[in-house]
């Protein structure tokens, strides 16, 4: 199992987006992810629609000394699950301070699971402790910052960190640290400040800094109140005129991207069926059809077009499953395109997530 913490010095730069949207990219690409909530705010596990109750999440590992997740984690979607937070794990700056091996705590609490998963994703949280214990841990660096001046001045300062937390425990910083990758979002829509404060952050950083640039959308936000992936609210609610919607999908899809090629995972490591094989075109159930659909266009990088030529469907009929399956649960009326209101939709699809007690 491969191990991505993403960190910042820095609240308010879409860390735990960025969390949630690449963990859930890793899974449709048909990779075995756990998302690892190890942040007090518990962002993540709302965006995943887990449980921010004491005693259900990382605070709960931390007091078994076993140190075993598997009883506090939950499923989210196909190939992706939960270890949640709650606030209650500010405890664990006490907790982890006074422990020996402190620091080694999530590498040992992800050793328990390493044969279930490919990917651990962190979202690390700014407790010094848990940001130490995640940099142990971790394979990657995936370090979000805003193209703002006073933002990107915080962008090298994991890095920094990250050697130093390394060095002093003894452990090597030279397979971590070229594999990391900074990623950019933008305040506001093709801003000139923006655009150089990127280029400023390009020359300090070069090849560290991924080409991809996260746009500027208030759909980001939308998608995360709805607890939705920005991918499934696109699918859900997008029109084919929201350019910044469908950049956005297209951003986290391709950072997503750059991180497997950075950690050496080659689209042979991931699911080897063809396409047409990931599909039953005889399943009855819509939904089924249009998830499978959903999971080869991501997984190949596919446009609508290049999709139906692959599968040997028209782009309609293509279009047609993609929006009919995704936009309802099941047993819904699939002649009704839209559910009556955002707070619907919340209500259906959150309906379908169950947890493991």
């Amino acid at each position: 199992m491969r191990v991505l913490a993403v960190a910042a010095n820095k609240g308010g730069v879409g860390k735990s987006t960025l969390a949630f949207q690449v963990a859930a990219e890793m899974a449709l690409r048909g990779l075995r992810v756990l998302a690892v909530d190890a942040d007090k705010q518990a962002d993540l596990t709302r965006y995943a629609r887990g449980p921010r109750l004491a005693g259900l999440g990382l605070d709960a590992v931390l007091a078994d000394p076993s140190l075993d997740p598997r009883p506090y984690i939950g499923p989210v979607a196909e190939n992706l699950d939960l270890l949640g937070s709650s606030p209650r794990l500010a405890d664990a700056d006490e907790i982890l301070s006074g422990a020996e091996g402190g620091a080694f705590f999530l590498l040992r609490c992800l050793g328990v699971v390493a044969d279930s998963y490919d990917w651990a994703v962190i979202d690390t949280g700014h407790s010094e402790p848990i940001i130490a214990a995640a940099l142990v841990a971790a394979d990657l660096l995936l370090m979000p910052t805003t193209a703002s001046a006073p933002d990107a001045r915080h962008a090298g300062e994991m890095l920094q960190t990250a050697t130093r937390v390394r060095r002093e425990l003894g452990l090597s910083t030279d397979g971590l640290l070229p594999r990391s990758l900074i990623a950019i979002w933008r305040r506001q829509h093709n801003g000139v400040a923006d655009a150089e404060v990127i280029e400023r952050l390009q020359e300090a950083f070069a090849d560290l800094v991924c080409p991809v640039i996260i746009p500027h959308s208030s759909r980001i936000s939308e998608a995360n109140d709805q607890r939705l992936t920005v991918r499934q609210h696109a699918e859900m609610f997008g029109s084919s005129r929201d350019r910044a919607l469908r950049a956005a999908v297209e951003a986290y899809a391709a950072i997503t991207e750059h991180v497997l090629v950075r950690a050496g995972v080659t689209a042979g490591d991931r699911s080897g069926a063809g396409p047409r094989a990931e599909v039953d075109f005889d399943e009855p159930d819509l939904t089924r059809v249009a998830a499978a659909i959903r999971r080869v266009k991501a997984r190949r990088g596919l446009d609508d077009d290049q999709l139906a030529e692959v599968l040997g469907r028209s782009v309609d009929w293509v279009r047609h499953t993609l929006a009919f399956g995704a936009r309802h649960p099941e047993g819904e009326d699939r002649l009704t395109i839209r559910p009556a209101s955002r707070s619907t939709a919340r209500e259906l699809v959150g309906s379908r997530t169950r947890w493991r007690t």
